[in-house]
C-alpha cells in the first residue's frame, strides 16, 4: 500500500515551495533552512527522475512536470489538512490573512488596540500577496484582498485608499538636482495593474526610484531620503506617529479598495463578527480624522 508515495516530508516541502516559487520563504514558514528545503526538494526530483524546478540566480520556476505535481499536492494537503481541522476542537482564535504590506503597516502597528479590543482571543496575521481561497485554506477565518471590485465575489467593502505625496518633516528638498522620489512598482502586473500614478505626477520632475513593496517605500522615507508615493491607510500609523506628513503639493487621487471576506465554516462565531465590524470602524476612522483635519 502507497508503494510509489515519496515521503510526506518532502511532498509538504515541494508543495510549500510551490505555492510561494521560493525556498527562502519555504523555508520561513516550515522552519528550516533554505539548504534544508532545496536538499529535500532534489530528494524528490531525485525519486521521481524529473526535474520540478528550474533553479535561477534569484528565483525558481516550475517546470510543467512541477506545475502538474503542485496542483495535485497543495489540493491533497489541503483536503488532509482541513480534515484533521473537523476533527481538532474550535479554538476561540482568529487568523486573518492579508498582505505583506496592509500586515506590516497597518494591523502590525494596531496590534496593541486590538488586543485591547479583544482580550480574551488570539490573533495571528498570515501575511501573503497570494489570493487566497478560503474554500481550500479553512484554516484562515478572515481574508482582507486589496484591488478591485470583483462582481462575482460575496465581499464587505471596507475602504477606498487615496494615493498622496508623503515626506519626514527632516526632509529638505536639494537645492540643485531633482528630488528623489519613492515609488512602488509590481513587475508581476498578472493579478493586478500598478496605480497609474503618471497621470498625477509629472516624471520630469522627480529622481524616481523603486520598490516592489510599499513599506519599503515608507521606510525610505521615513528615514529622509525622498518623498514618497504612499496611500493613507497604510502611511496612517507613521503619520500619527509624526515620522511623516503629507505634502500640500499634490492633490490626493483614489487608488485601490481593501475588501473582506470571511469564511463559510467559522461565519458564525462571535469573534469573527465582532472583529469584522471593529476593522470597518477602524478603517473608517482614517477618513473621519482626516476630514478633521480639513476643518
Amino acid at each position: 500500500m502507497f508503494t510509489h508515495l515519496p515521503s510526506l516530508n518532502n511532498i509538504k516541502t515541494f508543495a510549500v515551495a510551490a505555492h510561494y516559487l521560493s525556498f527562502k520563504d519555504a523555508a520561513q514558514v516550515l522552519n528550516v533552512t533554505p539548504t534544508a528545503v532545496s536538499h529535500q526538494i532534489k530528494s524528490l526530483e531525485s525519486q521521481l527522475r524529473v526535474q520540478l524546478f528550474e533553479r535561477k540566480t534569484r528565483a525558481v520556476q516550475l517546470t510543467l512536470q512541477g506545475q502538474a505535481l503542485a496542483k495535485v499536492c497543495i489540493d491533497s494537503l489541503n483536503m488532509l489538512d482541513n480534515a484533521f481541522i473537523e476533527f481538532t476542537e474550535q479554538k476561540n482564535d482568529l487568523l486573518i490573512s492579508c498582505c505583506n504590506s496592509f500586515a506590516a503597516l497597518w494591523l502590525a502597528p494596531n496590534m496593541a488596540a486590538i488586543n485591547h479590543a479583544f482580550p480574551n482571543q488570539t490573533v495571528t496575521i498570515c501575511a501573503s500577496d497570494q489570493l487566497i481561497d478560503l474554500n481550500k485554506e479553512k484554516h484562515i477565518d478572515i481574508a482582507l484582498r486589496y484591488g478591485k471590485a470583483d462582481p462575482n465575489s460575496n465581499e464587505t467593502h471596507l475602504i477606498t485608499e487615496k494615493i498622496g505625496l508623503y515626506a519626514s518633516p527632516n526632509y529638505r528638498v536639494p537645492d540643485h538636482g531633482k528630488p528623489v522620489l519613492f515609488l512602488t512598482h509590481w513587475q508581476d502586473e498578472t493579478g493586478l495593474e500598478n496605480i497609474p500614478w503618471q497621470a498625477h505626477i509629472d516624471e520630469s520632475h522627480y529622481d524616481l526610484r523603486y520598490f516592489e513593496q510599499e513599506h519599503f517605500v515608507l521606510q525610505a522615507a521615513v528615514a529622509g531620503q525622498g518623498l514618497a508615493l504612499l496611500s493613507d491607510v497604510l502611511a496612517e500609523s507613521a503619520v500619527i506617529q509624526g515620522w511623516l506628513s503629507k505634502s500640500p503639493t499634490m492633490e490626493e487621487f483614489s487608488g485601490y479598495g481593501y475588501w473582506l471576506r470571511q469564511t463559510t465554516y467559522r461565519k458564525s462565531l462571535a469573534i469573527v463578527h465582532h472583529f469584522t465590524i471593529w476593522l470597518a470602524s477602524a478603517l473608517q476612522n482614517i477618513k473621519a480624522n482626516k476630514d478633521k483635519d480639513i476643518r
